[in-house]
């Protein structure tokens, strides 16, 4: 009877061990990828275009942000701070978007506040000196290499192109993902500047 009670035990305990060891498939994952969703616009005026990019973040994401804004940890965001962070987070973004017309690469600059809106929503304004460009058409592209680590939809609004006089940006085929190299893949919008 000892020796049946002293196996059970040990059985126990072994079992333990491998459950311990072993890792479990979970059902579901406890933080799901914030998916960011952005509205895009590009235009042009005299010898500089602009990008309006527009992020849609999740609730988690924007909490996120709100949790870094508080730079002096006193549970409350100022202007200042909000300023501060969002002027930081526009200038790492410019960092990580990759435009080019023709083979020439554009340097985007941040440009005006960062604006503000309901369901978590953000607009950056970027801008770049393109110079004069000559009659026709002129292929270009914007690489999001943000993307890579917060994945979503792109929406293009060619609004102001359509009734804006002068130079006009067109979308030449749906954006689309491209990897590189191994790497998770990019998303990458292919466009056209026509000039009269």
């Amino acid at each position: 009877m000892r020796r049946t009670v002293t196996d059970k035990r040990l059985t126990l305990i072994v079992a333990i061990a491998i459950v311990l060891n072993f890792p479990i498939r979970p059902l579901a994952h406890e933080s799901p990828v914030d998916h960011v969703d952005r509205g895009i616009r590009i235009w042009i005026e005299g010898e500089a275009i602009f990008l309006r990019y527009q992020l849609q973040l999740s609730e988690r994401a924007a909490t996120m942000q709100l949790k870094d804004m508080d730079s002096n940890l006193d549970g409350a965001v100022s202007d200042s701070e909000r300023d501060a962070f969002l002027g930081g987070f526009a200038a790492n973004l410019a960092n990580h978007l990759r435009m080019q017309i023709g083979e020439r690469p554009l340097e985007l600059k941040p440009a005006g506040r960062v604006e503000l809106r309901p369901q978590f929503r953000q607009v950056y304004g970027f801008s770049a000196p393109c110079g004069a460009l000559k009659s026709g058409s002129h292929a270009g592209k914007l690489r999001d290499e943000y993307s890579r680590n917060y994945p979503g939809m792109y929406r293009w609004d060619g609004a102001k192109e359509r009734t804006a006089p002068g130079p006009r940006v067109l979308v030449t085929e749906a954006p689309r993902s491209q990897e590189a190299s191994g790497h998770p893949a990019v998303l990458v919008l292919n466009f056209n500047v026509v000039v009269p």
